[in-house]
């Protein structure tokens, strides 16, 4: 007889009687959760099977089980959570690892229970049972469970206390003993400051040959980890005097684990780490520094180049684990970290790196150059293994998401110290948002490369690279490297057309045209209505703005072989649709130069890469047409021309499309070489990066299903307020939305081996307390916002049109639940009139008919004028959220061909790249400028006013630069005296003001010369003040007093002379 007997051996419940069976008569642990394991698949595809929904193909069992249909059909987030136990316990038994017979018979009792609710719910409903869930962990169990569990995940096989130490008073302590590669526990130390001298560790995690290689210090998860610091730091001390030194330091309350290795300072890590891990970590106590600095030259040659590496290296040095490098697209930034790898390599600092990119093309052009630099290395790719997968590969490369899936998976296929170094291309902000896991997982040095000039690298960045704000620990930016003629300026020819700038007339249209934008804007043309200018190259894509557009380029661009033919070109158009149209209209505007001339480059044609190698490479593919791809990461040295035929808002990707056409090329023009490129903007692209210097905020942006959590739990916490509570269906909608939440928050700690989410676990446990969501806070509902929302996956089985349906109604409801009325969700309503008036017209759609009254009365005015109430809010939205997947968005793209002009930009900055220092604008202004007053004035030693001194500012802060730049270029205050400095004085001033000093024999030589000295110094530094006399170089040669004697107060007239004129009133 067994517990499994209930279930019928001969209908569809056979397999589950079977798995079942085998499940309770196996013997050992570990063969009882694989067969538990294996019974709760046959559950799951009966549960499916008996709702008639199909089986995700290659679907594992996490998210079959997270499906919406078991997860509704069971309605009980404890009974799931038991579920999830089995799965879980059952895969890490399939993996070797070593399961406790307390857990097995645990994942046994919880089968039993699932397989009973199952059964009972779907052949005897009317039967009320009462399904008792097993007692789970304690709050200590639990701390160890979670320590136990990462414990696990990197190998290590935990040995509970199985022994017994007496104290010397005679009492007993259960505790551990020492077992060779094992992490055991309560292990008892001696020499310690405590009444018996005996203390006991929680955790030491031992090597092969028994000596212990880390210890670990666990408190509770209310308490903050930091507590635990100095103790694990005085059990290091007892572990050395009998070892001989001090094994690694773990401190943690079980959702925050810090480590102190012993050569950095203590820091927080996502994981443990492995056995083979520790030792390398001791290992590395006896490293040296860097010192073999030597920088091949094949690889980076140049002097900046070098300079950034060794910057890095000293930082290093410092025991700093993380850098920034700042370098402009085109000097080098992949050659750079192919030396620091070769460096750190031969200096014994690394052995295995990852190199991170954001596309898969960048990806694939890192490994080559790496391939074809360091031949002696492994690789592998893996967002593209067919490029290289060796195995134990030193040098991996992959796209950030790539990483993330591995990093997330429940079996880790890196620990969290596989890497030594990790390098980010392009590292900014919203890599950082977005995949910050990553860098949070693996516990290694850190080097960000970025083409984002210093001064626009936001603060955050250099806060992730332990960097001062705005100073990068290298920086090369592109006016340096033109000025030292490694790169090549541009010149902006800041361009727009009318109907870009202004929109299309309706009036000026054709009588086709008008009608192909009449299905478009069906109730709002009038004669003399304008198609919106948003709308063009993304609805309404005009032919003549593109022959203008080609015109201008192929008249004014840059052109080799004496002016026969186009420089290579590359044309950035707003999306597949634009970009073939450009094409197009350029084939029939010249026919002569064939199909290869001009060609479109997207990852909608196929051999994209091939056209970009053709690009680099063919003389007849003269013009590029991209959207995307050309952006960043190809290097055509003979690029002439840019055009953006699109507007850019992120300055990132504006100074990387920028980048294609920084490179030198010898020799380009008619045996001359390239000096400058010519970009054109037809969209105020240099305009809007003018007045928007960082460019539009990059938010990383919740999903739908994201935003809905946190619209319901707004609407949550409006409910408990006390007149809500007091209203019968108010009351109705709190009681449904609260156990809905809390399941979302349940399901989160499911995918506990994620590191997003393990990183916010103490939040997920808070709110995983359903005592929590008695009364939710205004507080609370904000810190899910922050910590819980952004961790819950998107229901992928949803339509999102229904889900965008969901988020309107939800903002009208909250606000008719907060304010009595619809003001602050017109929006919205207006949305979903909309959507149920396009619904109406298609009343022959299946389902459409039999909700029309639902329809017509969100399609009307009255029902929203008399403000409706919730409830029916809600019906409606259930009624009809289904409807919304019969609602097309799409529009087709529409030609039209009415004419256009091109006409001159708005931008009205320099047109081609100012790459002349601050001070060097200075010169060559005052330089051109010899009559302006103020100046004037400053040169003849004549005073100054408070309007001298406003001038003053308005050319050096405004029209030369900015404040900051001229506090960076001089330490000179004094705005006159900078001036002073160099312009100097003239000398006929000098001979009418101070000659009858100079010349009528008042003063002796040597007080003559004293006075010259101060002249010179005036004219050098712009000024002079008594205290300088004493102080500075050379006048702290002479005692003056002495030289002086009488005259004094000729010297004194002298320097006020100098110094009051140049001090405004």
């Amino acid at each position: 007889m067994t517990n499994f007997d209930f279930i019928s051996t001969e209908n569809e419940y056979s397999a589950i009687h079977n798995a079942c069976v085998l499940a309770e008569n196996a013997k050992a642990p570990v063969d009882i959760a694989i067969n538990c394991r294996a019974a709760l698949w046959e559950i799951i595809k009966l549960i499916y099977k008996k709702h008639n929904v199909k089986m995700l193909e290659n679907a594992t069992l996490l998210e079959l089980i997270d499906n919406k249909t078991v997860i509704d059909f069971v309605n009980n987030s404890e009974l799931i959570e038991s579920v999830h136990f089995i799965r879980k316990l059952g895969m890490n038994a399939e993996h070797d690892k070593n399961i406790k017979k307390k857990y097995a018979l645990l994942a046994l009792s919880n089968l039993a229970l699932f397989c009973r609710f199952v059964y009972v719910k779907f052949e005897k409903p009317a039967e009320t049972t009462e399904f008792v869930m097993p007692a789970y962990m304690s709050e200590a169990e639990t701390r160890r469970i979670y320590i136990d569990s990462y414990l696990s995940e990197v190998g290590w096989e935990v040995i509970k206390p199985n022994s017994v130490t007496v104290l010397p008073d005679g009492t007993e302590v259960t505790s551990g003993i020492v077992m060779p590669d094992k992490a055991c526990c309560e292990i008892p130390v001696k020499d310690m400051p405590n009444a018996s001298g005996i203390g006991f560790c929680d955790y030491v995690l031992y090597g092969k040959d028994g000596k212990p290689l880390a210890i670990i210090e666990a408190k509770k998860t209310s308490v903050e980890a930091l507590v635990a610091v100095e103790q694990v730091k005085t059990y290091g001390e007892c572990m050395k005097k009998q070892y001989g030194y001090v094994p690694v330091l773990y401190y943690t309350n079980g959702y925050e684990i810090y480590i102190i290795d012993g050569l950095y300072p203590s820091r927080k890590v996502m994981a443990f780490h492995t056995a083979e891990e520790l030792q390398y970590m001791l290992q590395k106590r006896e490293r040296k520094d860097i010192t073999d600095l030597q920088i091949r030259d094949d690889i980076s040659g140049r002097p900046y180049q070098k300079m950034a590496i060794t910057n890095i290296c000293e930082r290093f040095n410092n025991l700093h684990r993380r850098g920034l490098i700042v370098m402009a697209t085109g000097t080098g930034k992949t050659r750079v970290s192919i030396s620091l790898v070769e460096i750190l390599a031969r200096n014994k600092w690394i052995k295995n790196v990852l190199f991170l990119a954001d596309r898969t093309s960048l990806v694939s052009q890192a490994f080559g150059n790496f391939q074809k630099i360091l031949k002696d290395m492994s690789y592998c790719v893996l967002s593209d293994k067919k490029l290289a997968n060796e195995p134990n590969a030193r040098i991996t490369f992959s796209t950030h998401q790539t990483m993330i899936n591995y990093i997330d998976a429940e079996n880790k296929e890196f620990s969290s110290a596989h890497f030594d170094l990790i390098i980010v291309d392009e590292a900014h902000r919203s890599v950082f948002n977005k995949y910050g896991s990553i860098f949070n997982y693996f516990d290694c040095l850190l080097v960000g490369l970025t083409a984002t000039p210093k001064d626009e690298v936001d603060a955050n960045t250099y806060q992730l690279f332990n960097c001062e704000n705005g100073e990068p620990n290298f920086s090369y930016s592109l006016e340096e490297g033109v000025k030292d003629h490694y790169l090549v300026p541009y010149k902006v020819e800041s361009r727009t057309t009318k109907l870009l700038s202004l929109g299309v007339k309706y009036s000026d249209l054709t009588k086709d045209d008008k009608e192909k934008v009449e299905t478009v804007f069906v109730d709002e043309v009038e004669p003399d209505f304008v198609i919106p200018k948003e709308t063009l190259f993304k609805i309404f894509y005009n032919v003549d703005t593109c022959k203008r557009v080609l015109d201008e380029l192929m008249n004014m661009g840059l052109k080799v072989d004496y002016g026969q033919k186009i420089g290579k070109t590359i044309i950035f158009a707003y999306n597949h649709k634009h970009a073939a149209l450009i094409v197009d209209v350029f084939k029939k505007l010249y026919p002569q130069y064939g199909n290869d001339y001009c060609q479109l480059i997207d990852n909608q044609v196929k051999g994209a890469g091939e056209l970009i190698r053709k690009f680099e490479t063919e003389d007849n593919f003269r013009i590029a047409v991209s959207v995307d791809m050309l952006d960043t990461g190809i290097d055509v040295p003979s690029v002439l021309n840019l055009v953006f035929f699109k507007p850019v808002k992120s300055k990132i990707k504006f100074v990387q499309m920028i980048g294609r056409g920084t490179r030198l090329c010898e020799g380009l023009i008619d045996g001359k070489d390239k000096d400058h490129f010519l970009i054109f903007d037809y969209c105020g692209n240099f305009e809007y990066f003018n007045l928007n210097v960082d460019g539009a905020e990059n938010v990383n942006s919740k999903s739908i299903t994201q935003r809905l959590f946190d619209l319901k739990l707004n609407l949550l916490v409006e409910l408990q307020k006390i007149e809500h509570q007091n209203d019968t269906e108010h009351k109705a909608f709190y009681d449904k939305l609260k156990p809905e939440l809390f399941n979302k928050v349940c399901e989160i700690k499911k995918n506990s081996s994620r590191i997003s989410v393990r990183s916010e676990m103490a939040y997920v446990d808070k709110y995983c307390d359903e005592e929590r969501w008695q009364a939710i806070s205004i507080l609370d509902a904000k810190e899910m916002e922050l910590h819980i929302s952004k961790l819950i996956d998107s229901d992928i089985n949803e339509d999102k049109k229904a889900l965008a349906f969901d988020v309107k109604m939800f903002n009208i409801e909250l606000s008719v639940l907060a304010n009595g009325n619809i003001n602050e969700a017109l929006q919205s309503v207006g949305q979903v009139r909309k959507a149920a008036r396009i619904l109406l017209d298609h009343s022959t759609t299946e389902g459409v008919k039999e909700k029309a009254e639902t329809l017509q009365l969100l399609a009307g005015t009255e029902f929203w004028e008399n403000i409706p109430k919730v409830s029916k809010l809600e019906k409606c939205r259930e009624e009809i959220r289904d409807l919304m997947k019969y609602i097309d968005n799409k529009i087709d793209p529409i030609n039209i061909d009415t004419p256009d002009e091109v006409m001159q930009g708005n931008f009205k900055g320099e047109t081609l790249m100012d790459i002349r220092t601050y001070k060097e604008k200075v010169v060559d202004y005052l330089a051109k400028n010899t009559d302006n007053k103020t100046i004037l004035k400053i040169r003849n030693l004549e005073p100054i006013n408070s309007d001298d001194l406003k001038e003053l500012e308005r050319i050096l802060w405004e029209e030369l630069g900015t404040k900051e730049e001229y506090e960076k270029a001089t330490d000179i205050d004094n705005l006159a005296a900078f001036i002073r400095s160099i312009v100097g004085i003239a000398q006929d001033v000098i001979n009418e003001k101070f000659g009858k000093f100079l010349n009528d024999n008042v003063l002796n030589s040597q007080q003559q010369e004293f006075i010259k000295a101060i002249i010179d110094y005036v004219r050098e530094n712009g000024d002079i003040e008594k205290k300088d006399l004493l102080e500075k170089s050379p006048f702290d040669n002479y005692d003056f007093l002495t030289l002086f004697g009488t005259n004094i107060p000729i010297l004194t007239e002298i320097v006020n002379t100098m110094h009051n004129t140049i001090t405004a009133a």
